[in-house]
């Protein structure tokens, strides 16, 4: 009888430490590949336009480049998304930086590249928000729009149309063209 192997979120950052990069889904090792040029670019624009407003009224911790999180007690779901905020008072207080975060952000960012299947996507969006995240900004910018996605059901934004992120991110409002070039 075979014997089922099930990944761990600290095998997650071994192979981190090797370079490697992978995301947690049921127990499974899930790569992911490098961003490209625009989505780099993309996930800089936002991060900074939403950093700096996270800085402004020191609201907690806005992070980017992937960062891990761990979405379930089991260790079976490990999340990691292109921009993510968390309040202060969910901020861990220790200073270990190969550590992944425990729990869900308040507010998750996924940018949407050319070769992203959207089953993907509505997977990766429908765990994020099972497990706690309070909103979901999912980008795609190519079409120029985002989708804002809550437990409750989810709006596709385009243009002058308003971006408010206050459920998650108090008091941030902004024109969704403000997310592009």
């Amino acid at each position: 009888m075979a014997t089922e192997t099930i990944a761990t979120v600290d095998d997650v950052l071994r192979l981190a430490s090797a370079g490697q990069r992978f995301e947690l889904i049921d127990g499974e090792l899930v790569g992911m590949a490098p961003t490209g040029l625009a989505h780099g670019d993309h996930e800089r624009r936002i991060g900074q336009r939403l950093g700096q407003y996270v800085d402004e009224h020191q609201l907690g911790l806005l992070v980017v480049g992937e960062v891990l999180f761990r979405l379930d007690a089991e260790g079976r779901l490990a999340r990691a998304a292109d921009v993510a905020f968390i309040r202060r008072e969910r901020v861990p207080t220790d200073d270990d930086e190969d550590s992944v975060f425990n729990g869900p952000p308040d507010l998750a960012v996924e940018i949407v590249s050319p070769g992203d299947r959207a089953v993907d996507i509505e997977r990766k969006v429908d765990d994020w928000l099972t497990h706690g995240t309070r909103l979901v900004l999912v980008v795609y910018p190519r079409g120029r729009r985002a989708i804002l996605a809550r437990a409750d059901g989810s709006v596709t934004l385009r243009g002058d149309d308003l971006l408010d992120l206050d459920t998650a991110l108090p008091g941030f409002r902004c024109p969704v063209s403000d997310l592009f070039r």
